[in-house]
């Protein structure tokens, strides 16, 4: 059977143990390291040359994400950022994420959550194709972009594993006189999607903002749905509404919100006037509601292999024949404006 080697960092010795003794217990993880604090973890990982790092955001002498900096020029690595559900935890975590970080986990709250989450992020970070290329400061002024005359009245983008670099590649892309909304489906959790949305809004020239409860959405404006809830677009009159739900139960295996939900909903309230998006991720979330989509009329694009971090929901969408056309990243968003 074969074996992630592990290596810890976190300045906190008590969470170290912690770590050490829960993933002990599965025999798939090698711990190969551990380091109290950034300086030292760059010292040891190129030594120990593990599979998989979790690295702590908040450290004394080099810091979380200055770390990850440095790992991704002298090893580059997949990295799980161990965050705090802080509002600062959560502005780092997000930065993390867009400076290469596969994914993340946040350390508050039930510990028997925390590893049983962490088991599965490393699973995905080992497996995944490639590491997210960091985000290395794009143009806010690209190539002018003509935009389509297709009627569209919505553009719906799903994301997972991968999603906020990607995200942040293809927003900012977009130019101000975008004439529709858009609506953002990240898989991640509660208390993140806002700090995701302030991120996106600060290197864009459309308004980015996390959805609230029922408000209409407006042309040229990006929403982010919230992390926690179900999110569905409806109809009332001529404009389309953000439907936002706290779950009575929160099923296993459920995404919270779901890709599918919300781009089955616009297929059903916008139809052929809709483009559905879908980015890397594992899974199949989105394979569904991309179907509906294109069934419709509308248009649909998914990130290629290639580009993706992990090829999981975009190929399940393939697979199903409910995408128009595959495309690397790099070219979505021109795809995007040129369809609309």
């Amino acid at each position: 059977m074969s074996r992630y080697k592990l290596f810890i960092v976190d300045d906190s010795a008590l969470i170290r143990l912690r770590l050490k003794t829960s993933l002990a217990l599965w025999p798939e993880i090698q711990i190969v390291g551990e380091a109290e604090n950034g300086q030292e973890a760059l010292k040891k990982i190129p030594l120990v040359k593990p599979d998989v790092v979790t690295l702590d955001l908040e450290m004394p002498v080099l810091d979380g994400l200055s770390t990850l900096k440095e790992l991704n020029k002298v090893y580059p690595v997949p990295v799980i950022m161990l965050s705090s559900l802080t509002t600062h935890g959560a502005k780092a975590t997000i930065e993390a994420l867009e400076n290469g970080a596969v994914d993340f986990v946040p350390k508050d709250g039930d510990w028997n959550k925390v590893i049983s989450e962490l088991k599965e992020k490393i699973k995905i970070a080992v497996s995944a194709k490639k590491r997210p290329k960091p985000f290395t400061g794009g143009t806010l002024n690209p190539k002018n972009v003509i935009l389509g005359k297709n009627g569209r009245q919505l553009v719906v983008i799903g994301a997972s594993t991968g999603g906020p670099p990607a995200l942040r590649e293809i927003i900012p892309k977009l130019p101000q006189t975008f004439p529709v909304p858009i609506v953002i489906i990240q898989h991640i959790t509660r208390g993140f999607s806002k700090p995701l949305a302030d991120q996106l809004a600060r290197v864009s020239r459309l308004k980015v903002k996390e959805a609230e409860k029922d408000e209409q959405l407006l042309p040229g404006t990006v929403y982010v749905a919230p992390a926690g809830y179900t999110f569905k677009i409806a109809k009332y009159g001529s404009s389309l509404i953000a439907k936002i739900i706290e779950p009575v139960e929160y099923l296993p295996a459920h995404f919270y919100p779901s890709v599918d939900e919300a781009m089955l909903s616009a297929a059903e309230v916008a139809g052929s006037k809709t483009i559905g998006v879908l980015l890397t991720g594992m899974g199949k979330d989105g394979a569904l509601g991309m179907k509906a989509i294109k069934e419709r009329g509308g248009y649909t694009i998914a990130q290629d292999e290639e580009t993706s971090v992990v090829y999981g929901m975009p190929k399940a969408a393939v697979d199903i024949g409910g995408v128009s056309r595959v495309l690397p990243l790099s070219a979505i968003a021109e795809e995007i404006a040129a369809n609309i």
